[in-house]
């Protein structure tokens, strides 16, 4: 969640219930069975600003897609209509004209939609545990995931030469993590770090990178790393 201002305000709804853990799919509304926050347009910075006032979106895409979810106490729901906000790290769903973000976040382990899977786990992001969405790429022993974050600009008058910019989110932006069993994921932000996360597969894993000439900047070159040492 940012911590700075919010393009949303939220008021707690329905009530919650305890359901057990199970592996198959639930046949119960997801929505009755946790407690979530209901998103509704309000203020942001203190001035009546609203998504549609602004340029350019906070989320992957503006679309919801069907998915299902499976939650940390093992339950999975399907038929579930969902997004991502990255702006906020937010997953939301829709039900009927309402559209509520999904609280705590922890209750997520995975949520599949829109031909993507999420996952809310924990990641180091320059020394600090920090916990949030991911997407997964790659599975297996080593799993390649990566972080997305939109940015909000404020409005900037015009300059000298410079034509007067409105309020708007900014591009996506994306950061690669890699995670080795469970611990959390570490960001690839070089291949010498990189390569000590394969351990004692290191040495394979150099002369493979060198070989296939890729780089760490290329997502499908990573996918294709991370693949090849879940194959050894």
């Amino acid at each position: 969640m940012k911590n700075t201002s919010y393009l949303i305000i939220v008021s707690l709804v329905v009530l919650s219930w305890n359901v057990n853990a199970q592996n198959e799919l639930d046949d119960k509304p997801f929505l009755d069975n946790y407690r979530f926050t209901r998103i509704i347009d309000g203020t942001v910075f203190g001035r009546n600003l609203k998504i549609a006032d602004i340029q350019g979106t906070p989320y992957l895409d503006v679309k919801f897609y069907v998915g299902k979810i499976m939650t940390s106490d093992g339950s999975i729901y399907g038929n579930i209509s969902l997004r991502y906000n990255a702006y906020t790290d937010d997953l939301e769903f829709s039900a009927g004209k309402d559209r509520y973000n999904i609280e705590p976040k922890s209750l997520i382990k995975r949520a599949e939609f829109g031909g993507s899977t999420f996952s809310f786990r924990s990641y180091d992001l320059k020394g600090t545990t920090q916990n949030g969405f991911l997407k997964i790429l790659t599975e297996g022993n080593a799993t390649l995931l990566v972080r997305f974050t939109i940015k909000f600009l404020n409005q900037e008058e015009a300059k000298p030469f410079m034509d007067p910019k409105p309020d708007r989110f900014g591009d996506v932006h994306k950061d690669y993590f890699l995670a080795i069993g469970e611990t959390p994921a570490k960001p690839v932000s070089n291949k010498k770090l990189l390569l000590q996360m394969f351990g004692e597969k290191k040495g394979e894993m150099e002369s493979f990178i060198s070989k296939s000439r890729c780089s760490l900047k290329d997502e499908a070159c990573l996918m294709m790393i991370v693949g090849h040492f879940n194959g050894l």
